[in-house]
């Protein structure tokens, strides 16, 4: 059985408001690959831009075919032109989850 990948991917962007729009679109694009689960966009506190990508695959062999897919497709094109510079990207299988009581929620 495989296990779901988190594919954490670390960038900075020349213009956030632009790279803001392309990645939405691109999320609109993403969320009809096969084996995607979900893509949390962030953007750092400290640093206006610097972003962060989490997202959830069905497995790794889905994270790593979704990346080839990627460079390929039009709908990236975008997103692609923004990015500055790749701080990390990886690929991640859960060890342990804690979550909290719900009363201290």
């Amino acid at each position: 059985m495989s296990e779901p990948c988190l594919e954490v991917v670390i960038f900075k962007v020349k213009d956030s408001e632009k790279a803001r729009v392309a990645r939405r679109a691109a999320q609109d694009t993403v969320k009809h690959y096969d084996g995607f689960i979900s893509w949390t966009a962030y953007e750092s506190c400290e640093e206006k831009n610097l972003f962060a990508d989490i997202v959830l695959w069905k497995d790794l062999t889905t994270a790593k075919d979704a990346a080839n897919k990627v460079m390929k497709d039009p709908a990236f094109v975008a997103i692609m032109a923004e990015i500055d510079g790749l701080i990390s990207m990886s690929h991640y299988t859960a060890d342990r989850v804690v979550e909290a009581n719900a009363a201290a929620a």
